[in-house]
């Protein structure tokens, strides 16, 4: 040390002693416990992330899983039908809408007809057709004359008398018939019927309104599919959120490395969050403390050559992050310099693992000769 100008207090400010660590995760069920039903590792057994290391019993899962799905499916089947209810009580509306149109126009027609009155021509034919009746009574009753004439000189028997008879009825009923309706068109519509046409028109028009109520009970309908729908949905988040439970009971390694502890055994009951297998990692570090005077020197992603004294070997490491130091590392080093108003740093440098490398080592750095 006097050859090389150093002394006691410097070398301990420069030659650094610490250990290797392997950075460790405890394993454990997120949001779910239960019943472990099988364990597939054992400790000091290599893993990769994603790898499975234990099972929790999901038959109680799995039952409200296929109750949910087939509350579901049945969900479906009722949306399924209200559609189709809601698409037939609209075709049916729109005929019945189309009849009670072509009603309500029918019913206006007549009335408007009833309020006008009989047309000119309408009431000529009329005339013509009481007189081609009173014609034909007045061609009946010679008939009936002369028949009755032969029959009481014995010309002629009993039943054509009959007949000439009847036909002399008949006429007499048409000519009446035919009076009175042209009476009727002469005299026009009674008040009596000219209120029942305006009843007449008034129905109609009311199933109108019939079809226009029946058309918002169909909107409602409709209104109804859409909670059916929400239900549904409701039904899928359910769903969704008991199979990610489900995966969540199947606990896989979270990162490449060994196992070290396993702490549940099979048929033990496990609480959700509690750590239940410790993985070791394949990321091995080193903490190093440095003063504030030395600290300027290192970088994260920075480089850092230590020595592993078992192996005699140097290795490199890459600095994770810096930090400042616990008091009890801020005082000690102070002390080892004998300046009480020196603070320290701590820097974490990550070192690839390999097959020779384990943790516990003792591994020294030479904060003096990692920087120019």
């Amino acid at each position: 040390m006097a050859m090389n100008g150093t002394d006691t207090v410097t070398m301990a400010s420069t030659e650094k002693n610490t250990l290797l660590t392997a950075d460790t995760v405890n394993a454990a069920f997120q949001g779910v416990g239960g019943k472990i039903t099988s364990i597939s590792v054992v400790e000091e057994q290599p893993v990769k992330k994603g790898d499975i290391l234990m099972k929790l019993d999901t038959a109680d899962i799995d039952l409200q899983i296929r109750k949910v799905r087939t509350d579901m499916e049945q969900q479906e089947v009722r949306i399924k039908q209200a559609k189709e209810a809601l698409q037939n009580g609209y075709a049916k509306i729109s005929t019945q809408e189309e009849q009670a149109r072509i009603g309500i126009a029918a019913a206006q027609a007549s009335e408007s007809l009833l309020n006008q009155g009989t047309r000119a021509e309408d009431l000529e034919r009329q005339k013509l057709a009481v007189e081609a009746a009173r014609q034909a009574l007045d061609l009946a009753t010679v008939n009936y004359d002369r028949t009755k004439a032969l029959f009481d000189s014995g010309a002629v028997s009993s039943a054509a008398l009959d007949t000439a008879s009847n036909q002399l009825q008949s006429t007499q009923n048409s000519v009446a018939q035919q009076q009175a309706l042209l009476e009727k068109m002469q005299s026009g519509a009674t008040s009596q019927e000219r209120q029942q046409a305006r009843l007449q028109t008034e129905k109609a028009k009311t199933s109108m309104t019939q079809t226009s109520q029946a058309r918002l009970d169909l909107q409602n309908s409709a209104y109804n599919i859409d909670l059916l729908v929400a239900q549904k949905e409701a039904y899928a988040i359910q769903l969704e959120t008991l199979e990610l439970q489900k995966q969540r009971m199947v606990l896989a390694s979270p990162a490449d490395g060994k196992v070290t502890r396993i702490v549940p055994k099979v048929g033990e009951i496990v609480a959700a969050g509690a750590p239940v297998v410790v993985v070791e990692s394949d990321q091995l570090y080193y903490n190093l403390y440095v003063d504030e005077s030395q600290i300027h020197h290192y970088q994260v992603n920075g480089q850092v050559v230590g020595r592993i004294v078992a192996l005699n070997q140097d290795i490199s490491g890459k600095v994770r992050y810096i930090t400042s130091a616990p008091q009890y590392a801020s005082m000690r080093m102070s002390r080892e310099k004998g300046q009480s108003d020196v603070s320290s740093f701590l820097v974490r440098v990550d070192v690839p693992r390999s097959p020779s490398l384990l943790p516990g080592m003792t591994v020294e750095v030479n904060t003096g000769a990692n920087h120019p």
